[in-house]
């Protein structure tokens, strides 16, 4: 065990009490495509002891470019399924499970969402993303939103009140989803990757989970922002 996270332990905020922690951790990801292609991984190579990934889709060729988990002979095949086993192959002491299947009730959600330590919201659509939001604010659980769209990252921090709903309002009854719509596969894992390092620091102590946190990064401009609502 030691072995595998020596790197990690050694960092500032960490050391090996980090390595309980988080085997001791539950997170629920609930999108497996680009964001989550760099969410997942990072989370199991950690040493997240539970892992729940969560996706109705499957895998198709345009996916490839920015879907890093998965390779042209998983086309037609479920991403949540696919995504699991290759975290159970990247670190066997951690139990990833998948559910494949979209969500359009709260009690869909409630019903993989409460009792996590976290929930990292990966899809690619306003109407989820809400959804999953309020269901997050009822079940106490910390919310980790990371999305992408063209060139821009974006990565919220929700709980204690404040909502994805609350942020964006009405709106989300404009936007049914992001397909076909233009995304630069760097943004994407850049999300990805910003998710997961929130969501394990957070979960050893090293970092304090501020609900009303947003940040962005625009790799076509190269400007970086955060503030909080």
């Amino acid at each position: 065990m030691q072995n595998r996270y020596a790197r990690q332990i050694g960092l500032t905020g960490f050391g090996e009490e980090s390595v309980l922690k988080l085997k001791n951790t539950k997170i629920v990801v609930i999108g497996a495509g680009g964001v989550g292609s760099a969410v997942l991984p990072l989370l199991a190579g950690a040493g997240v002891g539970k892992i729940v990934v969560a996706d109705g889709d499957v895998v198709s060729v345009s996916n490839l470019h920015r879907q890093t988990l998965y390779t042209e002979s998983g086309v037609a095949k479920s991403k949540a399924r696919l995504a699991a086993m290759r975290l159970n192959e990247i670190n066997s002491e951690i139990s990833a499970t998948f559910v494949e299947k979209y969500f359009y009730d709260e009690a869909s959600v409630e019903e993989i969402v409460r009792g996590a330590d976290l929930c990292i919201d990966a899809t690619d659509n306003f109407r989820s993303r809400i959804l999953i939001s309020e269901v997050c604010l009822k079940c106490a659980v910390p919310e980790i939103l990371s999305s992408a769209g063209g060139y821009l990252s974006q990565l919220y921090m929700l709980g204690n009140g404040i909502s994805f709903g609350f942020i964006v309002g009405d709106v989300n009854a404009k936007y049914e989803g992001s397909m076909g719509l233009p995304i630069f596969g760097p943004a994407a894992h850049l999300s990805g990757v910003w998710g997961a390092g929130t969501a394990i620091r957070v979960a050893v102590g090293a970092q304090k989970f501020e609900p009303g946190t947003i940040q962005s990064f625009d790799f076509s401009s190269g400007k970086f922002l955060k503030f909080k609502i």
